[in-house]
């Protein structure tokens, strides 16, 4: 198995020779999904990548993806790591024009080619990876620190305070 993967590949001529891909990537090659990440750059980890290339009965070439690894996030709840492992397959047809779009079938979801039909596996990856991403990344219940820290919080806000009587300060108008 090779650990490195091209910058750039022609998908459609490796779909054609029905090639298999296999390395890492290094998510701090990924500037988008870094923002969303809770450690450095040079802590972020890899991804293991796994991409294979084929034409179905049809004539359409496609690609599938299989990614694996963990992302280190921030829980919502209680603002500390969360450690979200990764196990993403995604299946797209590459196409040449917004009309082939609408002829593929449910099973693909389209790779719209340029002109160069050249594709940054980095830029993929890292587009599969954002949409893997929670909207609200947070730990299970039973896992978060932050039932703690609400229930303090709610007993410190309900603590009676000395009472004013509401009625005080129209005594102050009504003695002027």
């Amino acid at each position: 198995m090779k650990d490195r993967l091209p910058e750039h590949i022609e998908p459609l001529r490796l779909a054609r020779s029905q090639r298999l891909l296999h390395g890492r990537l290094p998510l701090s090659r990924m500037p988008r999904l870094a923002s969303s990440l809770e450690v450095n750059e040079e802590d972020a980890g890899e991804i293991d990548v796994d991409l294979k290339f084929d034409v179905d009965v049809t004539g359409i070439a496609w690609m599938e993806g299989h990614l694996t690894g963990t992302l280190t996030l921030c829980c919502q709840r209680c603002m500390q790591q969360l450690f979200m492992p990764i196990d993403a397959t995604f299946k797209l047809a590459m196409v040449e024009s917004e009309s082939e779009i609408e002829q593929l079938g449910e099973q693909y979801e389209p790779l719209l080619l340029e002109d160069d039909s050249l594709v940054s596996v980095v830029e993929l990856v890292e587009d599969e990876l954002l949409l893997t991403l929670p909207i609200v990344p947070k730990h299970d219940t039973e896992e978060c620190n932050a039932g703690e820290e609400i229930v303090e919080q709610v007993v410190v806000e309900v603590k009676p305070e000395s009472k004013k009587n509401p009625f005080a300060a129209l005594a102050d108008l009504k003695s002027k």
